[in-house]
């Protein structure tokens, strides 16, 4: 998911203490944090930005074939160690409009930088799958 550019920004991007009139000194250092913050902010919005380029979340497709696939691992596709994988999509084969007939779940393990397939229920044994999992 991304956050697209955003034409419509405001052009004011600080927040200035000279605005308050009659604030307490310490609103100064307040209002210094808040800009450090908003700045961040306002840079992010305004060149776009998306999970992945924050390495927070990947999408990755794997062929798997129950009965036949053992020991399936990939590389950890995040920027940290994950606490999702999560099914996105599973197909047979190439066919995009044949999916498995009951609900599937998917079973793992995160070690040395890898993402360890243990088991996925719902599929029958010996049919080709191409399965979309999301990484976060």
């Amino acid at each position: 998911m991304a956050i697209n550019t955003i034409s419509n920004l405001s052009s004011i991007q600080r927040v200035k203490f000279e605005d308050f009139k009659g604030a307490p000194t310490w609103f100064e250092q307040f209002l210094n944090t808040l800009n450090l913050f908003m700045t961040a902010i306002y840079n992010m919005s305004n060149h776009g930005i998306t999970y992945a380029n924050l390495g927070v979340i990947a999408p990755f497709t794997f062929s798997f074939t129950p009965g036949t696939t053992t020991g399936f691992k990939f590389a950890n596709p995040t920027t940290s160690t994950p606490t999702n994988v999560i099914i996105g999509n599973i197909y047979e084969g190439n066919n995009f409009q044949v999916h498995p007939a009951v609900a599937t779940q998917l079973y793992w393990h995160y070690s040395q930088g890898f993402v360890f397939v243990d088991s996925i229920i719902g599929l029958t044994s010996g049919t080709q799958y191409t399965i979309s999992v999301l990484v976060s």
